[in-house]
Order: structure tokens, then sequence, then C-alpha cells
């Protein structure tokens, strides 16, 4: 899964981990967990297929970072933007990154800031 390279690319980058250690999730933050954090969700995607047999593929990911305070989460947010957009290594041919929505979940009593990732990557 493409997730599993944009979560390693977040877990490289010392501004990220320095903000929410090694908690990076998928879609949700429990209850229970520490915070700062972060939720990585599928929005959507699409593949092109070739004669050769190879798929391009596009997917869509939100990628949220959850905290006590929307300072924090904002500058979670900035950390993952810096750290993905025009990314290109490994399985990620390019990401580019946009700006999502910001958050307040007042039964978590938690901020949430997303950032939205446009990844291209080759499948086999």
């Amino acid at each position: 899964m493409i997730e599993s390279s944009v979560v390693a690319v977040l877990l490289a980058d010392s501004d990220v981990t320095d903000i929410v250690g090694d908690r990076i999730t998928p879609v949700a933050v429990r209850q229970a967990a520490d915070v700062p954090a972060i939720t990585f969700a599928r929005q959507g995607g699409s593949r092109e297929y070739t004669f050769g047999g190879g798929v391009q593929a596009d997917v869509t990911i939100s990628l949220t970072c959850w905290a006590a305070t929307w300072l924090v989460a904002r500058n979670g947010a900035e950390a993952m933007r810096t750290a993905l957009d025009t990314y290109q290594a490994g399985e990620i041919a390019v990401a580019s990154v946009t700006d999502g929505s910001d958050y307040y979940d007042p039964e978590a009593d938690l901020f949430g800031c997303t950032v939205i990732v446009a990844v291209n990557y080759s499948e086999v």
C-alpha cells in the first residue's frame, strides 16, 4: 500500500517526529491515545493500465495532525507539508500537497489540521 510509503516519509522527517513521535495511525485517533498524533485516510484514487502490464496510479490521502492546541496541530500540518510536497523517491513518483480544513472535536477536545496529499506511483 502506498500509504505505508507516505508514513515512512513522515517517520523519516525529524520535524514531523519532533511533534508527533511515531504516533501515525490510519483513520482515527483512539480516545486513550497520546497526542499530538497524525491520522491518514485514503480519499480516492485512479489507475491507468498500459499494454506492457504496468499500472500508473494516483491516490489522494488526507493527513490530519491532532493536538490539544490549534498551534501544535497547525505546526504538525506544516511539517507534513514540507516533508511531502514535491517528494520523489522509492515507490513515490511524485507527491504534491494542498492545505485542507482545520477542525475542532469537542468530544475529544482536540484540534485537527489537515493536508491533502496527491501521490503518483507505479504498481507492478
